[in-house]
């Protein structure tokens, strides 16, 4: 007698927007249940950043860039997204694995729910950056064309996306390969008397650092003789 064979998961098609929508809504209403401001939290967050920031490198630091709010505003926007998303993705396999147990869910809907929950900060901080460039008389026609750059970033991170949450799922420790995720929890180690980070992965971003040094510095070394011609 033969065991049961399971049934199929589902693939992945581009028909299934609805549940995208769905779980992506479920995320966002889950992750914004309890804090006062709710779905403006992020933009709140991105606000104080700015101001800090534009504070910083304005007045302490004065770097010579024109319109330099709105060019840091935008640089914001997109790294945060884009290190949110990535972020989220790495573990939502095995943090939603509940999911990848259903059969009828394509389990590659999981990684672009990751990354579209915080588009939504993004949508929400548009108008703000809009309001930036028209306050400091810079707002360029061109801008109708900035949704398509969000779409390239998307695909651009869900590519990353699958990579990552496919590859967490076999090496369990890829979350923690991140360096900067060590680098942080050493400082706040150091700083805050937080929990120190695992030796071995502190060993690793220390030889991992020193190597991409290395190589950085040699490929340098190797083009700097065509400096002259090309500048």
């Amino acid at each position: 007698m033969t065991a049961p064979i399971a049934p199929p998961s589902a693939r992945f098609t581009l028909r299934n927007p609805e549940l995208i929508i769905h779980l992506a809504r479920r995320e966002l209403d889950s992750a914004h249940r309890f804090t006062m401001l709710g779905w403006a939290w992020p933009l709140v967050r991105q606000l104080v950043q700015l101001v800090v920031l534009v504070f910083v490198f304005s007045s302490v630091l004065d770097l010579g860039v024109a319109n330099f709010p709105a060019f840091v505003f935008s640089g914001l926007v997109a790294w945060s997204w884009f290190a949110a998303g990535v972020g989220a993705a790495t573990t939502t396999l095995l943090a939603q694995r509940h999911l990848v147990f259903q059969p009828r869910l394509p389990a590659a809907v999981l990684p672009i729910v990751a990354v579209a929950v915080p588009l939504v900060d993004v949508v929400m901080a548009f108008p703000v950056l809009l309001l930036v460039l028209a306050v400091s008389g810079s707002l360029s026609w061109t801008a109708i064309f900035f949704p398509l750059m969000l779409a390239v970033q998307f695909v651009l991170m869900c590519g990353i996306a699958w990579l990552t949450a496919g590859g967490s799922v076999y090496l369990r420790d890829l979350p923690k390969l991140n360096p900067m995720t060590t680098v942080l929890e050493a400082d706040r180690a150091l700083l805050l008397g937080s929990p120190f980070p695992n030796p071995a992965h502190l060993a690793g971003v220390v030889i991992f650092s020193i190597l991409l040094a290395a190589i950085g510095y040699r490929t340098f070394q190797r083009l700097e003789p065509g400096f002259v011609d090309e500048l």
